[in-house]
Parts: C-alpha cells; sequence; structure tokens
C-alpha cells in the first residue's frame, strides 16, 4: 500500500462521513417538529400521571386537611362528619329503601374522611381498613361487613336493603367514628 492509496482511502472515507453527519443533521432538521411534538406529549403525559396519582393516594389533600387542622387550629372535619352524620339520620329515618342506601353510603363516605384526616394509608376505605389496627378501631370486623354492605349497594343495581342490615351498618360505622375521636363517646 502507497502513501497515496492511503491518502486515497482517508479522503474517501472523509467524504462518506461527511455525508453522513450530513444526511443526519438534515434528516433531524426534517424530524425536529416531530420530535418537539413528540417532546410535549411525553411531558403532558406525566404531568397528567403525576397529578393523578396526587389525586387517587390523597396525598395533597391529607397535607392541606393537617395544615387547616394545625396551623389555623380548626376543628373542621370533626364539625363536617358530624353535620354529615345528621344527614345521615335523616335519610336512615325516612325509611325508604332507597333512603337506607344513600344513608349507608354516606355513613361510608364519613369513615373514608376521618381516616384519610387521621393520616391512614390507603386510596380507597378498603385499603385503609387493612392498614388499621385494632386497637385503633376495636369493631374493625363489624366495620368490615358495613363497607362490604357499602360495595354491594354501589356495585348490584337491584340490591334489597333491609332496615335492620342498615341499621347494623350505621351503629358499626358510628362506634368506629367515635373510637375515632369524631363524636363524642
Amino acid at each position: 500500500m502507497t502513501l497515496q492509496t492511503i491518502s486515497s482511502a482517508l479522503s474517501q472515507t472523509t467524504e462518506t462521513w461527511t455525508h453522513v453527519g450530513q444526511t443526519a443533521v438534515a434528516l433531524y432538521n426534517i424530524d425536529l417538529p416531530f420530535l418537539e411534538a413528540f417532546a410535549v406529549l411525553v411531558t403532558a403525559g406525566l404531568i397528567v400521571g403525576t397529578i393523578t396519582i396526587i389525586i387517587k393516594t390523597g396525598w395533597l389533600t391529607t397535607r392541606v386537611d393537617r395544615i387547616r387542622h394545625v396551623v389555623l387550629k380548626t376543628e373542621m372535619p370533626k364539625q363536617h362528619a358530624q353535620n354529615s352524620w345528621a344527614t345521615v339520620q335523616k335519610h336512615f329515618f325516612a325509611g325508604n329503601m332507597n333512603d337506607l342506601k344513600v344513608a349507608v353510603m354516606e355513613a361510608d363516605n364519613i369513615l373514608n374522611d376521618a381516616l384519610r384526616y387521621a393520616g391512614i394509608p390507603g386510596a380507597s376505605l378498603g385499603e385503609k381498613l387493612k392498614n388499621l389496627r385494632r386497637d385503633q378501631v376495636p369493631n374493625l370486623e363489624e366495620v368490615w361487613q358495613a363497607h362490604k354492605l357499602r360495595n354491594d349497594i354501589a356495585h348490584e343495581t337491584n340490591f334489597v336493603l333491609k332496615r335492620d342490615a342498615a341499621e347494623r351498618a350505621l351503629e358499626s360505622f358510628k362506634v368506629a367514628l367515635k373510637n375515632l375521636g369524631v363524636f363524642d363517646k
């Protein structure tokens, strides 16, 4: 191999790489709007995912409630729960099956809010109940039964709710709320 052959090969290699580089820059410039749109979509997806996680886990709501109670010294959650319980009782005493269903579902929501405010982790009431200890809520099994009744009401369209079952469920929720300090014992 002569010096001239090596020089010629290097020249061809340089031209090839220059051509490859120019082609890559041209492709990048052609695909730039596509890449920008893709980056915007990925960023938007990540933002939506983060917000969804914050909402589903109740992370932000818990922090706001704690700040409201500790910094502002409000009894808002306790008062709200007591006012909501009055609505539960109104529905229960109305007597018809739809009002009984609403009463059980509302009581379930009140307990969910009380547990969230108490800092019990979980996205749903079922998850929060799994994280409870017996010393926090001694009637935990009855509360589970009441929550299962609520799920039956919510998921079965033709569910028939008897007054005595609704009364047992509401009493279980009320005892749990007393144990959590929402109601006076």
